[in-house]
This record gives C-alpha cells, structure tokens and sequence, in this order.
C-alpha cells in the first residue's frame, strides 16, 4: 500500500492545528471484528474530498491525525475516516483469505497517521447527510460500551461572508465565519463547486469548504485532494449500534477522553482482591471538544 495519498494537487503550506490536544486520552482504538465484516453498500458517489485534519505537514499523510473523506452520493452524504475505510478493506480481504480464522485482526495492523492504535471519536464516527437530517455513527473505544447511533434535524450554521480570499486546491475560496455550538471558526470555501458540505458536521456554505478550523487553532481540517470516480458508500450493519441520542453519545465520547481508564473500569491488580481486581485506575488528561454545547 502506497504510504501517501495521491491526489490531484497537493497543497504545500504546513497544517495548523499543531497545538491541538487531540488523541491523548491513551483510549485504544476498537477492533470492531464483526462489524467490519458485515458492511454493506447502501449509495455511490461520484465525488470525492479528503481532508487533513490536525496534520504538522500537509504534504505528508504520516502526520495527520486522521485523512477524513466527503463523499457526495446520490442518495445520501458521508463524512468518515478515509484511513479506518482503507483499514477496513485490508480486514476484509483478510477475512476472505482466511475463512476459518476466529476473528480479523485488529486494525492497527494496517492503520495510517499519527497514533495509529489510538481512539478520537472524530476518526471513528460516520456521519450520514440525508436533506437536513443527520445520523451519526459513532464508534466506542476498544472494549467498552457498544457502539452508538442516532439522528437529529440539523439546525443551519450562521455564517458571515467576507471579502478575503485565497487559492486551496487551485480554487479561489472566500472567507466565512461563525460561532457554532460553543466555538468561533473561520472557513474557506469555493464557490465555484456548488456543494453545501465540509468536513465533519460542517457545512451551508454557497461552495464546498476546503479549509475550516477554530479560532483556537484546536481542530484543522484542510482538503488536500477533489477526485472523480466511482466510490462506495458503505454503512455497518444497525444491530451492532445501540440507539442513543446526541446528548448521551457526546458526554460519552467526552468523558473517555478526559479519563479512559476510570470511566473504562479499569482496575490496578490486586493477588489479594477478588479477581484480582484491586483500586479504580484513574488517569485525567486535558480535553477541549469540538463541540462545547
């Protein structure tokens, strides 16, 4: 597998976001042995965009955090981790190859980026766009509560429009700002393709955004490829996702972040308790969500 991503331009500025607390709660990524398998093709789309997000060097996909993909279906959207997609492949056709094993191997074997075997509720969460309407797919870290899925009416972003404008990608984009559950971002989109989408949640815009990040500098996102073809949209199967709600889903992923292992339940070892099980593992780490409301 080639180790960069082959895009049709490839921006040479270096990412900001550097100063980004993102992936330190030492969560472990989950395995998600099952579900891999089971994931089905429910739209195609003919037009695909991967961003950078929280890279040190854009033109090196070693230093993103994670490469999200937008792909604009027919029927529906999706926003997700283009290196868990990538992943999810190579355990797929390992399962193929070997029928009779007990389980696929966990993805860190094949995964990409920065802190590969570590788990950010932006890196393994699928989000499905149908009109205003959002699913969020959101997957737990390794070992814990089942993953979550729910839906909500999608509340339009208040966007000001301003006269700056730079080149992403060999498009001239226009500046945006807004305040968006809790944080002021600045955004850049191009109107000369007519999508309404971004990365992650964000979206509205008269163009598509190719660049977006907080004030804070916290969370970056940057396209750094627009490719044509035909890609699937695929979706895990609903069984393995227990129906929750926004609220819940948000203070879960949260609460990971801040604490795994006393959230998780982990336990120091103990010869002389039951089980072994001896006092709560505790381990708080400083955690600035995207979103604070």
């Amino acid at each position: 597998m080639k180790r960069r991503i082959i895009t049709l331009i490839l921006a040479l500025a270096v990412c900001g976001g550097a100063s980004a607390q993102q992936k330190q709660s030492g969560a472990s990524a989950p395995g998600r042995h099952n579900t891999v398998t089971r994931r089905k093709v429910i739209d195609t789309a003919n037009l695909r965009i991967l961003y950078a997000w929280n890279a040190t060097d854009i033109t090196q996909d070693s230093t993103y955090l994670d490469c999200g993909q937008l792909l604009i279906g027919k029927r529906c959207d999706k926003y997700c981790s283009w290196f868990v997609e990538q992943t999810d492949n190579e355990r797929v056709k390992w399962a193929k190859a070997n029928p009779h094993a007990g389980s696929v191997p966990n993805g860190t074997w094949w995964m990409r980026g920065r802190k590969p075997d570590i788990w950010s509720e932006y890196q393994y969460t699928d989000l499905f766009f149908r009109r205003d309407t959002l699913n969020e797919w959101a997957g737990m870290p390794l070992g814990q509560e089942w993953p979550l899925r729910y839906t909500e009416k999608m509340t339009p972003i208040q966007w000001a429009l301003h006269n700056e404008s730079k080149t992403i990608l060999g498009h001239k984009c226009q500046r945006a700002t807004c305040r968006w559950r809790g944080r002021n971002y600045e955004a850049w989109f191009a109107p000369d393709i007519p999508i309404r989408r971004g990365p992650w949640k964000f979206g509205g815009l008269p163009g598509l955004i190719l660049k977006i990040y907080d004030t804070a500098h916290l969370y970056t996102f940057e396209a750094v490829a627009i490719e044509k073809g035909t890609f699937p949209i695929y979706q895990y199967p609903a069984d393995e996702f227990k129906k929750s709600t926004r609220l819940h889903t948000w203070k879960l992923q949260v609460a990971y972040n801040r604490n795994y292992l006393r959230v998780s339940g982990r336990r120091k070892y103990d010869p002389n308790a039951p089980g072994g099980m001896g006092e709560p593992l505790s381990a708080p780490h400083d955690y600035e969500p995207m979103e604070l409301e």
